[in-house]
């Protein structure tokens, strides 16, 4: 959706720039900005303004709580939606992963997925990403270090482990 692309591309950039960079209130005041781009997407005015109302709420959760900011701290290893390429049976396959990083001795490899759920279902939802998590595991299969996968939900500012691959 354009509202994930959105809330995808703004996490991009507070973990290229550091979250120093963005308050609350810098994130605000972009909803206007936001709006005129969903509508440039082909959104109504009115489906532009939500949408802009909720990526703007996703990244100030996301900026507010302990596991989005440490997800979008500087890391050693630091990567944000990295371009891998692999070796398929059908030729080149190409992934973009949103976030890896070094910490506590493991490299974590995490998905974002910008979804409007319960939180009594964010843990089955993150563990159906398990196919996306183990290919993107798959390319460190060469790394020594221990890998840790996880779903993040900046709606719900959640950060979820997937168990071992």
């Amino acid at each position: 959706s354009s509202v994930g692309t959105l809330v995808h591309r703004c996490l991009e950039l507070v973990a290229q720039q550091g979250l120093a960079h963005w308050s609350a209130g810098r994130v605000a005041g972009l909803g206007g900005a936001w709006q005129r781009w969903l509508q440039a997407q082909g959104h109504a005015a009115e489906e532009a303004a939500a949408g802009a109302s909720q990526a703007v709420a996703a990244l100030q959760t996301t900026l507010a709580c302990e596991a989005g900011r440490w997800v979008l701290a500087d890391h050693p290893g630091a990567g944000a939606e990295q371009a891998w390429s692999s070796l398929g049976e059908a030729g080149a396959v190409h992934h973009v992963i949103d976030r890896v990083f070094i910490a506590d001795g493991c490299r974590w490899i995490i998905d974002y997925k910008t979804v409007h759920l319960p939180e009594a279902e964010l843990a089955a939802r993150a563990e159906s990403y398990r196919p996306q998590l183990a290919r993107y595991a798959a390319l460190f299969r060469d790394d020594p270090l221990p890998l840790r996968l996880a779903i993040y939900f900046p709606v719900q500012g959640r950060l979820l482990e997937v168990s071992s691959i």
